[in-house]
C-alpha cells in the first residue's frame, strides 16, 4: 500500500510538473520525522503509515499554492494541525444539531456525525471542506478509507479504500484526459479541474459508479 501511494503520487505530480507547472512550483519539501511526531503528539493517536509515506515526499503544498488537486489544496502537516484542531473544538462545544442530517454513502460505512477527532484532513477547498482519511469509519467500513467531511457536507461518501486508491484514481483520471478543461485565474494562470467541477463532487459520482 505504501508503495502504491509512493508510485501514484509521483506520477501524477510529474503530470502537474508538465501540464501545470504553477501549481507544481509550491510543493513544500519532505516533512521531517519531528513534524510527523509533532502531529502524532497534538492528535493524541499514531497517523497511518501511508499517511507518513506521502508526507516524507511532500509535506503538502504552500500557502501560495493554487491547489495541486485539482484546484483543492493539499495541506501541510501544520495546517493539518491546525484544521484538525477547529475541528476538536466544534466536537467539545457539541454536535446537538449537527448530527441530524449527516449520512453515509454507502450505508453503514461512515459514521453519521457531523465531525470526528479520527477523521484527518489532508485536502482543503477553501471553503470549510476537506477531503480526509477516516480512522472510525461505521459498521460496515474500514480504518483508513478516505472521505468527504466540513461545512457543507452532511452527505458522507466513501471517495475511496484508502490513500493509495484515492491517488491512483486522481493520477488515473489525469492520464485518461491530459486535455483538462481549464480557465484562467485573475493572475493569468491556468486553472484545472476535473469535468470543469468541483472535485468532491467528481469524487461522489465516481463512488456511485463503483
Amino acid at each position: 500500500m505504501n508503495d502504491q501511494v509512493s508510485a501514484y503520487w509521483l506520477s501524477y505530480k510529474e503530470k502537474v510538473s508538465r501540464w501545470f507547472p504553477e501549481y507544481y512550483k509550491h510543493l513544500n519539501p519532505p516533512a521531517s520525522e519531528d513534524e510527523i511526531r509533532h502531529l502524532e503528539t497534538v492528535l493524541g493517536y499514531e497517523i497511518p503509515q501511508e499517511m507518513k509515506t506521502l508526507y516524507r515526499i511532500n509535506n503538502g503544498e504552500t500557502e501560495e499554492g493554487k491547489g495541486i488537486f485539482y484546484g483543492l489544496q493539499f495541506l501541510s502537516l501544520c495546517d493539518v494541525e491546525q484544521h484538525w484542531l477547529c475541528w476538536k473544538k466544534i466536537i467539545e462545544d457539541g454536535l446537538e444539531g449537527f448530527n441530524e442530517f449527516c449520512t453515509s454513502n454507502p450505508e453503514g460505512m461512515i459514521q453519521s456525525v457531523y465531525a470526528n477527532e479520527k477523521w484527518i484532513p489532508l485536502i482543503y477547498d477553501w471553503g470549510g471542506n476537506h477531503i480526509g482519511i477516516d480512522l472510525a469509519p461505521g459498521v460496515k467500513g474500514s480504518i483508513g478509507q478516505i472521505i468527504n467531511f466540513g461545512r457543507d457536507e452532511d452527505e458522507k461518501y466513501v471517495l475511496a479504500a484508502n490513500l493509495g486508491e484515492l491517488l491512483k484514481l486522481l493520477d488515473t483520471k489525469f492520464s485518461e484526459n491530459l486535455e483538462i478543461p481549464c480557465e484562467q485565474d485573475n493572475d493569468g494562470f491556468d486553472i484545472f479541474s476535473l469535468n470543469q467541477s468541483h472535485l468532491t463532487d467528481e469524487l461522489k459520482k465516481l463512488s456511485k459508479l463503483r
